[in-house]
């Protein structure tokens, strides 16, 4: 018979899983990393834990099931934290398995020792410890809640004396699909949709899951401009007529906001909204697979199912309607709103501007590229001005917005789909956090360009010092030298402050499939002080 890790391993393989990240300890993860390969999966090793839970989760999403990850006793778990907050805000489903002394040792045990699950009780949705007699159910019930509506990880402690001993099979299964939302609620939801003269649509997270030009269909249907959340660009193309851009709950969106007399949110999830009081009185229709119960933002009527058929359900009531009584937008409104906020945002400088960096890589690189942002001041940016053309083409870290997020989420879309151009837009700070990484990439032979914003500092949190009237200090740190950097991690580099020397490097980096480029843009910072006035308050 099996051991309990074999069994574990054969259930994740039939489940999807085909890779595992982390780093093992000496008990129950080294049997699952020592096992992997005999089960068909392919064991990542990162250089840190956060790392290879942000990988795992990102992996996971972009290949259909749970992400997982792996870690040590003690260290590695607190090593974790970061990562599974992360998974839990930005709604990413990973399991995390981690080592446990056994039974007896563990009650008296100090050394490296404290209450992993209470420690994670907080950034995960379960915390599970595998016991012998139970441990197949506890597994069916850690798969199953990293992947329901809202996903998110689960922590497993894995006991050293539990993952050699015999094991019966172990099949995992899907939660049910979301049932359908009821006919007499779709009825009231398009009969009170059908008195709005210039709705609007805000999505959010959730529409990123629908079938393929789905949301379009709808906002054509409607007539109505979509803002997305940051975090859901691409669930409806850029260069779609009936895209408005971005919501980031700020000042860009109201001259559009200000002119609509109905809100219909699609898939939003409130853990992308800034935390203040929701500004807007406007009446409004929330279309989710689960029901609204942080009530961040208050609807009057609510259609909760699967999202997909609610959408194509309320676009063929309100195509039924008499043309005399639909919207008054016009799709030029939608695709003037979106050229506006480039106009707003183009705000001189002397030297290399970031909306060069990020405007030049959307007409170089090419069209099925996937971009990856960090968080800082560059993040707030490329929201505004990368044109997403696709679900899950544009990643970022918003629910928990964790700085060095951006060189383990690349390396995994790159794993997860060879075959597609990989772009990460990274502050240097963000980038530093996480350099280690390079050395994962590395082994694997990824070929990821990665455009460091250099400008030597924490931009974002200096123009706050200096808006609230403080001194700008602490923030500033000694430029590495990137060419030296990027030659101890086998990449390619090349440093520009211009952007024809920048458009023809990033080209070259693009070109290149097997090796990754370190792209060193020497930014001029100071017209990011004017851009976050024109886009929120900091």
């Amino acid at each position: 018979m099996k051991t309990i890790a074999e069994q574990v391993l054969a259930a994740l393989r039939q489940a999807g899983v085909d890779r595992i990240f982390g780093i093992p300890g000496g008990g129950a993860t080294a049997e699952l990393v020592s096992a992997s390969s005999a089960h068909g999966i392919d064991f990542v090793l990162t250089q840190h834990e956060t790392a290879a839970v942000i990988a795992a989760g990102i992996y996971g999403e972009r290949t259909g099931t749970v992400g997982v990850a792996l870690s040590a006793i003690g260290p590695g778990v607190s090593n974790l934290a970061n990562g599974l907050a992360h998974a839990a805000l930005d709604r990413l489903p990973v399991i995390a398995f981690a080592d446990r002394y056994r039974p007896g040792v563990h009650e008296v045990a100090l050394r490296q020792q404290f209450d992993h699950l209470a420690m994670m009780r907080p950034v995960t949705k379960a915390q599970i410890t595998l016991h012998e007699d139970t441990w197949a159910t506890a597994m069916r019930r850690a798969f199953r809640t990293a992947l329901s509506d809202r996903p998110g990880p689960v922590f497993v402690d894995f006991p050293n004396n539990v993952a050699g001993r015999p094991g019966a099979d172990l099949v995992l299964t899907r939660p049910a699909p979301v049932p359908r939302a009821g006919v007499e609620a779709v009825s009231a939801a398009a009969a009170r949709l059908a008195q709005a003269r210039r709705p609007l649509v805000l999505a959010g997270i959730g529409a990123l899951g629908l079938p393929a030009g789905e949301l379009a269909r709808f906002a054509a249907a409607l007539r109505a401009p979509v803002l997305t959340s940051a975090k859901a660009k691409g669930a409806i193309a850029a260069d779609d007529p009936w895209c408005a851009g971005v919501f980031m709950g700020g000042k860009l969106e109201q001259a559009l906001i200000e002119r609509c007399d109905y809100l219909v949110f699609a898939g939003f999830d409130p853990v992308e909204l800034l935390p203040r009081p929701w500004p807007l009185p406007v009446p409004a229709l929330w279309i989710d697979s689960v029901p609204n119960v942080e009530q961040t933002a208050a609807a009057e009527t609510e259609l909760i199912g699967d999202l997909g058929p609610s959408l194509a359900a309320l676009a063929s009531a309100v195509t039924a309607r008499p043309a005399a009584e639909r919207s008054l937008w016009s799709a030029e409104e939608a695709s003037g709103h979106r050229l506006s906020v480039r106009e707003q945002l183009a705000v001189p400088v002397e030297g290399f501007s970031p909306n060069e960096v990020v405007l030049a890589a959307r007409e170089v690189a090419p069209r099925d590229t996937v971009v990856v942002t960090d968080v800082g001041a560059n993040k707030l940016i490329s929201v505004e001005l990368w044109d997403a053309l696709a679900p899950r083409d544009f990643l970022m870290s918003n629910g928990l917005a964790t700085m060095g997020f951006c060189v383990p989420a690349a390396q995994a879309v790159a794993l997860a789909s060879p075959q597609r151009p990989v772009l990460c837009l990274c502050g240097d700070a963000g980038f530093l956090m996480r350099v280690q990484e390079l050395v994962t990439g590395a082994s694997r032979r990824l070929g990821i360009v990665y455009v460091i914003f250099a400008d030597g500092g924490h931009s974002l949190i200096s123009v706050k010092q200096s808006k609230l009237g403080k001194s700008v200090h602490g923030l500033d740190f000694p430029s590495p030298s990137y060419p030296d950097l990027a030659r101890a991690f086998g990449l390619a580099c090349a440093e520009v402050d211009n952007a024809v020397d920048y458009r023809r490097e990033l080209a070259a980096a693009l070109a290149r499939r097997d090796q990754s480029t370190l792209l060193v843009a020497r930014i001029d910072p100071s017209g990011y002080a004017r851009q976050f006035d024109i886009i929120r308050e900091l």
